[in-house]
């Protein structure tokens, strides 16, 4: 089975990451995978070269119709059963790419649909009605599709996944921030942007000083304009300097959070924050917001705590509780690293992908699709689910 991967960005970012998860799952599982790359180069197109994925990048800065061409040409020759778009936006191309050479266009819904129907404007109904199907990383992300008129059928949920062997190794290796050994550090990690509002774990990390005073907080994520903002917050609230870090962008997340004691997430909408799968296969207690599917995957008193969203008072008590019981904190850390293992490990995602692909072609009468998929031998041992157990 042949299948045309299209993404306009590999920049060092969760849904990139799940990206290059997919990629890598198909192409292991024998299907034959191309790389359609429209960026002017990014942190993951090295990876995905060193494990062996042809890409191919196509790249005209402020030259989109040329890009456009000249993936039309590429794809074409290459044949591919399927296109399958990275995030909403890059359906933009992989539309016209894969109803030209008549293959099976799908394309992938990373935050909570509603963003994407925001950020695509008017094009968005284009490109909704010409997919021929949407595979989203939420629950969330569905049911707001499906709130704005669009056909259930049409949208899968295949959950992110995170690859244990590698995220052990890295975890290892050595990291240094500018805590002293005896600090209790607190990560909080994502993007530097309004929507993930790490205004609100200032203010909890400011409360919990109070009751705590080793908590030493470290933000960790690039900067989208709200740095300044917030570290003037932080000036504000005593944490500047000496109590709070702020990291920058980095690639070295799983030794981020293998030297912390809990992750805090509260951001105000997601779709499936990629980091709290990382938090939980450190170990550590995960204290989020119930934005997207995060009430999904953080059970409440069991692997981590759901926060209100603008109680500050509520998070400190929580970071304090946790800080100031190592076994509770720990207990938590292995029922989420336990969760992890069983439901979001990498070795399970092909086998979901092609079913997906399955239950798809099934009901698009895609006869050509489904011979393909049909010949395929099961993946890892499993053998292939029903279209409810892949959709939900």
């Amino acid at each position: 089975m042949r299948i045309a991967l299209i993404a306009s960005s590999l920049r060092l970012a969760g849904a990139e990451k799940q990206f290059v998860y997919m990629a890598r799952a198909l192409w292991e599982a024998g299907s034959d995978v191309r790389v359609f790359y429209l960026g002017g180069g990014d942190y993951y197109q090295s990876v995905l070269m060193k494990a062996g994925i042809p890409l191919r990048q196509i790249f005209k800065d402020g030259r989109p119709l040329l890009m456009l061409v000249r993936l039309i040409k590429e794809v074409s020759a290459f044949k591919p059963h399927i296109v399958l778009a990275s995030q909403f936006g890059d359906l933009a191309f992989a539309t016209f790419a894969g109803h030209l050479c008549k293959a099976f266009v799908l394309g992938g819904v990373r935050s909570d649909g509603f963003y994407e129907i925001r950020t695509s404007g008017r094009r968005a109904w284009f490109l909704l009605n010409f997919a021929h199907g949407l595979i989203a990383n939420s629950h969330r992300a569905r049911k707001n599709l499906v709130s704005k008129g669009m056909d259930s059928r049409k949208i899968a949920v295949v959950a992110n996944v995170i690859d244990l062997c590698d995220f052990d190794r890295k975890a290892a290796e050595p990291f240094a921030t500018r805590a002293a050994g005896d600090r209790i550090q607190i990560a909080a990690i994502g993007s530097l942007q309004r929507c993930k509002r790490f205004d609100r774990f200032l203010e909890g990390l400011a409360w919990a000083r109070r009751q705590e005073p080793a908590l030493f907080g470290v933000i960790a994520g690039q900067d989208l304009g709200e740095k300044a903002a917030l570290e003037h917050k932080a000036k504000a609230l005593g944490l500047l300097p000496g109590h709070v870090e702020f990291l920058g962008e980095c690639d070295y997340t799983p030794a981020l959070l293998g030297h912390s004691r809990m992750l805090v997430s509260c951001s105000e909408y997601e779709g499936f924050p990629n980091v709290i799968l990382e938090a939980m296969a450190a170990g550590l207690p995960v204290l989020a917001t119930p934005a997207g599917d995060v009430v999904r995957i953080v059970e409440d008193g069991a692997t981590g705590y759901m926060l209100q969203p603008d109680d500050a008072r509520g998070m400190g008590e929580c970071i304090v509780r946790l800080a100031q019981n190592p076994s509770l904190s720990a207990h938590m850390g292995e029922a989420g690293r336990r969760r992890v293992e069983q439901e979001y490990n990498f070795s399970s995602l092909a086998e979901r992908l092609l079913s997906v692909f399955s239950i798809f072609a099934r009901t698009h009468k895609k006869d050509f699709l489904l011979t393909v998929l049909e010949q395929r031998p099961a993946v890892n041992g499993i053998s292939r689910v029903s279209p409810g157990a892949a959709a939900a």
